[in-house]
């Protein structure tokens, strides 16, 4: 793998586990300068630092990769054109929506039930806290993440091993590092979708539309705001 995709992969895992310093901190701020409620200053402290480290890792990744050239096979040949690329990203959510139905049936059957995500439900009760959190989880998560499991990590593997093993890893590494180990087997096959995305339109504008548009819809769902 390329030095300056380890690069992005390190400086990504250190402001992800960040939290357990960086939380502590504003919490301290927010109680020692305001008069908010303890429960209100442990959700505020949770969103301001996830907001403020994954946008730090936005800036560092874009200004490590920018106008540098490509170290990534998985961009060779002709890219997808822009409205292809938008029927896949229709058909990308839906895939993964499929997945997802079909990965939760294994689950049941192996656990002989299912309950919500904890980290789903997590981020649904920060964002309740907190609207704007809406946002983050919509947007700047998926494209953190895509450039990160899937350009970097998914494509700097597929340069040093077969490319189906690189997704395996990377996807791994992605349902691993949600933290919600009853529904790895979910994160893992969406892991793997999105680098299927990303490999057939050689696009990773693609992957992280449809990334994007799978966490929009399920947090308005769960939020109540779709679907009745």
């Amino acid at each position: 793998m390329a030095k300056r995709y380890m690069t992005i992969v390190f400086v990504y895992l250190i402001l992800l586990f960040s939290a357990s310093v960086g939380i502590p901190i504003v919490y301290h701020i927010l109680t020692s300068t305001t008069s908010i409620s303890t429960a209100d200053a442990n959700a505020y402290s949770m969103i301001i630092w996830s907001i403020f480290s994954n946008i730090l890792s936005l800036i560092i990744i874009f200004a490590i990769l920018y106008k540098k050239p490509e170290e990534n096979k998985i961009i060779l040949g002709e890219k997808t054109s822009p409205l292809r690329s938008i029927i896949w990203i229709i058909g990308g959510v839906i895939g993964l929506y499929i997945g997802q139905i079909i990965c939760s049936i294994i689950i049941s059957l192996i656990s002989g039930n299912i309950d919500e995500s904890a980290n789903t439900e997590r981020l649904v009760n920060l964002t309740k806290a907190a609207p704007i959190f809406l946002i983050f989880i919509s947007i700047f998560g998926p494209i953190l993440e895509e450039l990160v499991f899937r350009k970097v990590i998914f494509g700097g593997l597929s340069n040093v091993m077969n490319i189906h093993v690189a997704a395996v890893i990377s996807s791994l590494f992605f349902g691993l590092l949600h933290g919600d180990i009853s529904f790895l087997l979910s994160y893992f096959g969406i892991g793997l979708i999105l680098c299927f995305l990303y490999t057939k339109t050689k696009r990773i504008s693609v992957s992280m539309g449809a990334h994007i548009l799978m966490n929009t819809i399920v947090l308005l769902l769960s939020l109540g705001l779709i679907g009745g």
